[in-house]
């Protein structure tokens, strides 16, 4: 299990909190957290019916390992938290693990399969070098690539944790808010935010441009990872493949995705209903609770 410890240890010295250049789109969504990563939500997007989905329940971030006690506190009293669901693998978790707040629910669910992840690892990665050299070893395995969101919601480890993230958040009690994250906040996290919109009726578009947020919230970030490419001699030409290792999102890895649904499924909703065991009556109790009345 040791490779799994040495990816979360280099994703983690990878990723930071950006303070770059906002957008309008960006001020609007943010959670302003000073300590964590991507810290947003999912609040203000409308849906096919013309509601909007409600501020301040459907939180999203990278890991909150080093998150301040200042925004413990604003999590708790500003957004009334009540759970914390914790998508990174059990070892990630355990070396990077999330602060415990009182009143808070921690759940850890295991979107990756830690035992597949760990033997394509010790088929096709070398662990000699720094953490910059690994993680583009990484890249260059094609361990992560644009099919890798189709592999989280294929394998029964994804079917498992998203079942149970729509589980806790048809538990959570009004007026409270849930907290989704993974390492980046990315990936794992991305994908928990296409499923839960594309449930309550948000379009496609909105989907990814909310995805594609996590780039303008990573963007001094991301800015400085490709200036360590170009310092590694990787051309730009070759970025795309390193940077879905980093800190940067594609659109192509989300339409991926939702073009497999589209074909699989029909939908999202309907691998939503087929392979979670969410019902209809299930999916309007979600609406009635995370949509504003018209």
């Amino acid at each position: 299990m040791k490779h799994i410890i040495i990816v979360s240890v280099l994703l983690s010295c990878m990723c930071g909190v950006c303070f770059g250049e906002t957008t309008d789109l960006q001020n609007t969504q943010s959670i302003n957290l000073s300590s964590v990563g991507n810290a947003r939500e999912l609040g203000g997007y409308l849906t096919n019916d013309g509601r909007k989905v409600k501020h301040g329940v459907l939180l999203r971030s990278a890991s909150l390992y080093r998150i301040s006690s200042d925004d413990v506190t604003r999590l708790t009293k500003d957004y009334n938290l009540s759970v914390i669901a914790d998508l990174r693998m059990s070892l990630e978790a355990a070396s990077k693990p999330d602060p415990v707040i009182d009143g808070v629910k921690y759940v850890n669910l295991r979107v990756i399969n830690e035992d597949l992840f760990q033997q394509e690892l010790e088929k096709k990665l070398a662990v000699d070098g720094d953490a910059t050299k690994r993680l583009m070893m990484i890249a260059e395995s094609g361990i992560l690539s644009h099919d890798m969101y189709v592999g989280f919601l294929s394998q029964e480890s994804g079917k498992r944790a998203y079942r149970e993230f729509f589980r806790e958040l048809l538990a959570l009690p009004s007026g409270h808010s849930l907290l989704f994250h993974c390492t980046q906040g990315k990936d794992r996290t991305g994908c928990a935010a296409m499923l839960i919109l594309s449930a309550l009726g948000v379009s496609e578009e909105t989907i990814v441009a909310d995805y594609m947020l996590t780039n303008t919230f990573n963007a001094d970030l991301i800015d400085s990872q490709r200036k360590m490419l170009l310092s590694h001699g990787i051309n730009e030409s070759d970025f795309e493949k390193y940077m879905i290792v980093f800190d940067e999102v594609n659109p192509k890895t989300m339409n991926t995705v939702l073009s497999w649904l589209r074909k699989n499924y029909g939908s999202p909703v309907g691998y939503i209903i087929k392979e979670l065991g969410i019902s209809e009556d299930d999916i309007a109790a979600l609406k009635a609770k995370f949509l504003e009345e018209k």
